[in-house]
């Protein structure tokens, strides 16, 4: 588990309250109102990932890592969080396999193991403006887009490649189906069929998100096991060498920067990602509340495919948070029934409520408050469930609240 220690970022003021480090868990879900931070430290943690990844494939060294300004100017740049850096910013991120420290305008990183352990990931950051992607029609024509958007795009192309055909989304029996020649997208249900930039708004922002989550999560999995099954693995001697290979590219004088470029590029198609990172921007998004579930259990299915799988959320919405818990009173109900022996037929009893694939072990979910005051708070738990005393929930209080008071005004008028 990664963890993350933020204070005097963007609207992030003291940071996490009563702890110091933020946990980076399996499942890990950011709430709160608008422009509290959630999207700005899951971009954080997005950057710092990758960087620790790049660490250990060679394709990034600590010095050059270490110039200065060179984190904050290329790396958090290319999420659009350069602007969140203060003089008094302090950023500290300890992963698997380093330790990144940034205080006073100055970036410290150092091994914080060998790497023998390290499961490198393949990270993809779910931006919130999806649905263009849906809207526009060759949104990669367009120009001067944000950086992850071109990203997410082109791994939204890549899914629908792979696909090749139809798909039958989780959401009001409409199925996807995409044309190779022409590369043109539709959306089909009971007595329609339209293209993408047709459908509903909820579709547009759902499909991406779906599609690409679906393909990556599958793709780490199918390496895993040709990496097991040693057809396509290597060895820890072999990443050795490969690191030494990488070495000597790097600090060969004669290479011109596009020889470079291209000898490490032939050689990190050696690597194998072993672990999917997913981080979603509101989940939710155009969408209605059962869609909003069926999705996050189709997510929480995907983030299951592996033990190191990792699922980071930020929302608005009280209902994923309740939809969470429920996925993780399945998995408590799971775990108890296969202490008992008794897994079969209690499978079948949870399996109607919500899909065994989807739920969550007990203690895999971490959720965050992410609160005006620049503060972030770690939900407490109850017997392993999130606590009803929470941010999104107290809203809900305060609406009937309100409305009680229009009643006690109408008795008043009678």
């Amino acid at each position: 588990m990664s963890k993350i220690k933020i204070r005097a970022f963007g609207p992030i003021k003291e940071g996490l309250t009563e702890e110091e480090y933020l946990d980076i868990g399996k499942i890990s879900l950011f709430l709160g109102n608008q422009a509290t931070g959630k999207s700005s430290v899951a971009k954080l943690i997005s950057t710092c990932t990758w960087v620790e990844k790049s660490l250990f494939r060679g394709q990034l060294k600590v010095n050059e890592l270490e110039k200065p300004g060179h984190f904050v100017n290329k790396h958090c740049a290319y999420q659009g969080i350069k602007n969140y850096f203060r003089a008094e910013t302090e950023v500290e991120f300890i992963g698997a396999y380093f330790r990144f420290h940034y205080a006073n305008g100055q970036l410290k990183a150092e091994a914080v193991s060998d790497g023998a352990d390290y499961q490198p990931p393949k990270i993809m950051y779910v931006p919130a403006e999806r649905n263009f992607l849906s809207v526009v029609e060759r949104p990669e024509r367009i120009q001067d887009l944000p950086s992850p958007i071109y990203t997410f795009l082109d791994e939204f192309e890549r899914a629908k490649t792979a696909l090749g055909g139809t798909l039958e989304l989780p959401v009001n029996d409409v199925t996807f189906e995409f044309r190779t020649q022409g590369r043109e997208s539709f959306i089909k249900g009971e007595g329609f069929r339209l293209k993408l930039h047709e459908a509903s708004s909820g579709i547009q922002s759902l499909l991406p998100l779906y599609l690409v989550s679906r393909n990556l999560a599958y793709s780490v999995a199918i390496e895993r096991v040709d990496s097991n099954s040693g057809a396509h693995g290597m060895s820890l001697e072999q990443t050795h060498q490969l690191k030494e290979e990488i070495d000597k590219i790097l600090n060969n004088p004669n290479l011109t920067e596009e020889v470079r470029s291209a000898a490490l590029e032939r050689l990190s198609m050696s690597y194998r990602n072993t672990c999917f990172v997913n981080i979603v921007e509101e989940i939710e998004q155009n969408l209605f509340p059962t869609s909003q579930r069926s999705l996050l259990n189709e997510l929480l299915q995907f983030n299951n495919l592996t033990s190191c799988n990792q699922l980071l959320l930020t929302t608005h919405s009280p209902y994923i948070l309740n939809y969470l818990t429920i996925a993780i009173k399945g998995g408590q109900l799971l775990h108890k029934s296969y202490e008992m022996g008794d897994a079969p037929s209690i499978k079948e009893k949870i399996a109607v409520i919500v899909p065994v694939e989807s739920c969550i072990k007990p203690g895999e979910a971490i959720v965050y408050e992410f609160l005006e005051d620049g503060s972030i708070r770690r939900l407490p738990d109850f017997e392993g469930l999130p606590s009803d005393e929470n941010y999104l929930n107290q809203f809900l209080f305060d609406t009937n609240q309100l409305f009680d008071e229009l009643l006690e005004i109408e008795e008043a008028l009678v």
